[in-house]
């Protein structure tokens, strides 16, 4: 199987863990307002619950963004340089990306270290802090594997725009 399609698969199965930890978060939400509404019973660990999955579904999700070359961006220089040039100018960009994840991976392995380590806990359900950057970890990760076979598979057509 080649490598672009197995990192295919692979956003794609980060992508179906972020979509159920959003559908988890909403449904969180909507019942502990109602539970706090109707029965003045509001969800024990319903914020750490919400706060937990808005942490996978960022960083699960971002991976598939990075893959479609979908990031957000603004034709600035498009129009005054050549079309190379903004080929050359979207691998920089695509180089910088790369370097940036690979820095952020490295550097919040230890804070997941220290965070085991010191044994933090989430205050209502109890959950380790270690096991919030699992996913954060992996997303990041997820992310530069992304960028980089995005970078070395030319996913860049000759006039700039995605294929």
């Amino acid at each position: 199987m080649p490598q672009d399609v197995w990192i295919a698969r692979m956003v794609k199965v980060t992508s179906f863990i972020a979509a159920i930890a959003l559908i988890a978060m909403m449904l969180t939400t909507v019942a502990d307002v109602a539970m706090a509404t109707l029965f003045k019973r509001p969800i024990i660990g319903a914020y750490d619950m919400v706060e937990t999955m808005l942490v996978v579904s960022v960083f699960l999700g971002i991976p598939a963004t990075f893959l479609r070359n979908g990031n957000i961006v603004v034709d600035v220089v498009d129009f005054f340089v050549s079309k190379g040039a903004v080929r050359r100018l979207k691998q920089l960009a695509q180089i910088l990306t790369l370097v940036f994840l690979l820095l952020l991976f490295w550097n919040m392995i230890t804070a997941t270290l220290d965070a085991y380590r010191f044994g933090g806990k989430k205050q209502e359900l109890g959950v380790p802090l270690w096991v919030l950057w699992l996913p954060m970890l992996l997303g990041v990760l997820m992310s530069a594997i992304a960028v980089l076979t995005s970078l070395i598979g030319g996913s860049q057509r000759e006039d700039g725009g995605e294929r």
